[in-house]
């Protein structure tokens, strides 16, 4: 069993304002005002050192997280780019030929010139002729 307790009311006490006691917090105001003031001069002294820090290992790791996710997307985008640039240059050669015939018409390309063909036969050298005698 836990035993009841009551609660003592403190009477409100007056405090006795004398000119020792006002002194007296006023010195240990003006203390510890300066101790504040001490540490936070020092931690001035040091917050850029420390700004500048944290802002080159900020710097750092954001520059290696870029590299990383350029060298996936190029990694990513290289069979991509492949297929791109091959539908390109088909695309271009099937233009060519498709407005190859309009473009000669309007005047604005000259007719291409066919390249000679290349002979798959050799010429033999003619035999010689025989004169019968007669």
């Amino acid at each position: 069993m836990t035993r009841p307790t009551t609660t003592r009311r403190r009477s409100p006490r007056k405090t006795e304002i004398s000119p020792r006691t006002v002194l007296l917090a006023g010195i240990g105001a003006a203390s510890l005002g300066r101790k504040q003031a001490i540490k936070s001069i020092d931690g001035l002294a040091e917050l850029p050192e420390a700004i500048r820090q944290r802002a080159d290992d900020a710097a750092r790791e954001a520059g290696s997280r870029v590299a990383k996710f350029r060298k996936q997307a190029k990694a990513k985008l290289a069979p991509v780019k492949k297929q791109v640039e091959g539908f390109a240059q088909q695309a271009q050669a099937e233009f060519e030929t498709r407005f190859a015939p309009v473009l000669v018409k309007l005047g604005a390309k000259a007719p291409a010139k066919r390249t000679a063909r290349k002979a798959t036969r050799t010429a033999r050298p003619a035999a010689k002729r025989t004169r019968q005698r007669a």
